[in-house]
């Protein structure tokens, strides 16, 4: 960058900081290709997790939480999930299973995990 170049940088003090795609200054662009969804092996046993407690837990919840379950599981073995789709069903699952604390740990867990999965 030529000396004359003026300098439109960014100055953080402390806490963290995660940046996905950023431009700063006159004209300057951010443009991502290839962002995926890359699950860590986590989200598959949290998976498992919830769906076992779904089962143990059957006569306390709603018969539409298995739907909502399902769903997930479907868009998250999907070629390209759908972060959307997730939130969606991950909300829906949380809500319903507000009665089971076990349940509750292991969906707030899930969503952590997803959130990080699809990154920034």
């Amino acid at each position: 960058m030529p000396e004359s170049s003026p300098n439109y940088g960014i100055q953080q003090s402390g806490g963290v900081s995660n940046v996905g795609n950023q431009a700063v200054g006159r004209h300057a662009r951010a443009i991502s290709h290839g962002l995926r969804f890359t699950a860590s092996p986590a989200t598959g046993e949290l998976v498992t997790e919830l769906r076992t407690l779904l089962e143990r837990h059957r006569a306390e919840l709603p018969d539409a939480v298995d739907e909502a379950a399902e769903e997930l599981q479907d868009e998250l073995d999907s070629a390209e999930p759908d972060r959307g789709v997730v939130a969606r069903a991950l909300e829906r699952i949380n809500i319903m299973v507000r009665p089971v604390a076990p349940l509750v740990e292991t969906v707030g867990e899930l969503t952590k995990a997803v959130d990080s999965a699809f990154g920034p």
